[in-house]
């Protein structure tokens, strides 16, 4: 569904994405919704350039409940984790400076 970025579910979005090794972007869609091409556009050529330094997930919030247990209630929204913490979302559509701003924050640049 969105090349680049690894499906994760209830079951593993802690050990993968929040307590996971490195940094993690996770986008949460619901499926069907025309946004989430646009999310995806912003968010694929970072995934290009620090695929690398950052792992980058999705997850379909229409079969697990961890968006609602993290307060997401708009879709897509997209969270920036690094060290068990979340540092950014965005529940809007971010321009690339805004994800450009996340992931510099992600990576402590």
């Amino acid at each position: 569904m969105f090349e680049g970025f690894e499906e994760i579910t209830d079951r593993d979005i802690y050990d993968k994405a929040i307590a996971g090794e490195k940094p993690a972007v996770v986008l949460f869609v619901k499926p069907d919704n025309p946004q989430n091409e646009s999310f995806y556009e912003v968010l694929s050529k970072f995934q290009r350039l620090y695929g690398d330094k950052i792992n980058f997930y999705f997850m379909d919030a229409s079969k697990n409940t961890s968006a609602e247990d993290l307060g997401i209630f708009v879709f897509p929204t997209v969270l920036y984790f690094r060290d068990t913490m979340e540092l950014e979302r965005h529940d809007y559509l971010p321009s690339e400076e805004d994800v450009e701003r996340a992931i510099r924050r992600l990576l402590r640049l």
